[in-house]
């Protein structure tokens, strides 16, 4: 999320867009939290259970009645932290690449922070496919942060929750029958993150525009009920590196490429953001076929391009969304 947009505006606007065409949500209406309260596995508490690391009896594949040879064991990689464990003091994964999230997603800092992790792992997705195919989206806030992307991120968007990307990613490796799955670490502490980043794993994880001070407020009440609430500097990064001596974290923000911060400060903001990370399982090489997830299970909201594909004609989502407005049928003269 790019916070140097005028909250008040953004703020009218997609109220008076939500009177207008709020929808009815079916599914998940659980309500957004930022706090994690999460468990050594990296489950949330107070968010919806997306993956399931160690239990690979919920990534089994049915049998059909019909089939002739034996079920394979779906791919499943053991991501818990241990109890008691040791970090390294300085790891730096070669190779990670920052993706720029401007011009295009001015506001779209979630999904370019997933494909510059995707990019490092050997998959052939850029941003705005990504963004416009798989992402979760409420242009109208139908729903808050946990759900979808609220807003437009190729205009003024607010942002979306750990557990969206989550969301996102499985769909992803869904359409190139890919056996990952994305986890979600929401409520680990940093160092557990950093312990990741030990093994190899680069982390998503959520913070503030230039790690500024700042906290989550009301916006506004969604259409499912829920209340909507945003911290108006929020944004997202790639951790691929520590330096614990140098007090120096290393990142890939889509703001400002690859980068560092100081890991206290890091922290800080991160904690304040709720502690949402998230991790993806696998590689491009990894082999075998998708398994259906419980978090594309959960997903509510259609893509931008779903909604494109089912939009009225003449009806245009939100200014801005020209590239999904469709012309009205010509008239036919007498």
């Amino acid at each position: 999320m790019k916070g140097n947009f005028l909250k008040t505006t953004a703020a009218a606007a997609m109220a008076a867009a939500l009177l207008s065409s709020c929808s009815q949500v079916i599914g998940n209406t659980a309500g957004q939290s930022y706090t994690g309260g999460g468990n050594s596995s990296g489950e949330a508490a107070d968010t919806p259970d997306t993956t399931d690391t160690t239990d690979t009896e919920k990534r089994s594949v049915p049998a059909s009645e019909n089939e002739a040879e034996p079920v394979t064991e779906p791919f499943s990689l053991d991501v818990s932290v241990p109890e008691v464990y040791k970090l390294k003091g300085s790891t730096v994964i070669e190779g990670f690449e920052a993706v720029m999230q401007e011009p295009e997603l001015p506001t779209g800092c979630e999904v370019t922070s997933l494909t510059a992790l995707l990019n490092y792992l050997g998959f052939d997705i850029d941003k705005l496919t990504l963004c416009d195919n798989f992402m979760p989206i409420s242009l109208s806030g139908e729903v808050v942060m946990n759900e979808a992307y609220v807003g437009n991120p190729r205009y003024d968007g607010f942002g979306c929750n750990a557990n969206v990307m989550v969301q996102t990613a499985d769909k992803f490796f869904a359409s190139v029958d890919s056996p990952c799955y994305a986890v979600d670490l929401t409520g680990l502490e940093l160092n557990a993150l950093l312990w990741q980043i030990d093994n190899g794993r680069p982390v998503m994880a959520w913070s503030t525009i230039d790690l500024t001070v700042s906290y989550p407020e009301f916006v506004w009440k969604a259409g499912n009920g829920q209340d909507l609430i945003f911290d108006w500097y929020q944004h997202c990064i790639v951790i691929y590196g520590y330096d614990l001596s140098k007090n120096e974290i290393y990142v890939a923000d889509p703001l400002k490429g690859n980068t560092s911060y100081s890991l206290d400060q890091f922290e800080n903001i991160y904690g304040i953001m709720g502690k949402q990370a998230v991790l993806i399982c696998g590689d491009s090489e990894t082999k075998g076929h998708h398994i259906t997830t419980d978090a594309e299970r959960e997903v509510t909201m259609k893509s931008l391009n779903e909604m494109a594909e089912n939009a009225i004609p003449g009806y245009v989502y939100e200014e801005g969304m020209e590239a999904y407005e469709q012309p009205l049928p010509e008239e036919k003269s007498e």
